[in-house]
């Protein structure tokens, strides 16, 4: 129990240390978007996932409150997707783009593995790794589009011919 809390002092200590170090001070406002999208996108999802026993929470913060995992969820996923979401680059070929995208979501599962596999942070009802990480591929992709559409990033909907004839 004790490893348990420590692990979650450090995703809050991560959580804010890694939001001030990793996302440029210009970039503020995309971080707290996409921070707030994943965040609300992730309730959405959790809610279900945790009520039909596709995930579980043994340790959690608020045991009499509610079931879910309110650290992992609502604060160290939604920072990492938030410093995914400002370094990405629009600039980049579709596949640099997936190839990143892959790389992000395969590490957050890898962690997310780790955890359910060495603490009681989290446990996997019905859902396996390979679920786990369609599960977090979709809520990265799906903060993603949200994202890319409340910026409306020109880049980002247009083809390679019309920026080339932009330039």
């Amino acid at each position: 129990m004790l490893m348990e809390r420590l692990i979650l002092v450090a995703m809050w200590l991560f959580g804010f240390v890694g939001f001030i170090l990793f996302i440029p001070r210009k970039d503020l406002r995309k971080g707290f978007m996409a921070f707030s999208i994943f965040q609300s996108i992730t309730w959405l999802c959790n809610m279900f996932s945790f009520n039909y026993g596709l995930l579980s929470a043994p340790v959690r913060e608020f045991p009499k409150a509610t079931d879910l995992a309110i650290t992992i969820s609502y604060l160290f996923y939604p920072v990492l997707f938030s410093i995914y979401y400002v370094h990405k680059r629009v600039e980049w070929s579709f596949w640099s783009r997936f190839g990143y995208f892959f790389v992000w979501v395969f590490i957050v599962t890898l962690f997310d593995n780790v955890i359910e596999r060495y603490t009681d942070l989290l446990e996997y009802g019905f859902l396996t790794w390979y679920g786990m990480w369609m599960y977090i591929g979709f809520l990265f992709f799906i903060s993603q589009v949200c994202c890319n559409w409340f910026f409306k990033d020109k880049s980002l909907f247009q083809t390679e011919q019309l920026r080339l004839n932009e330039n």
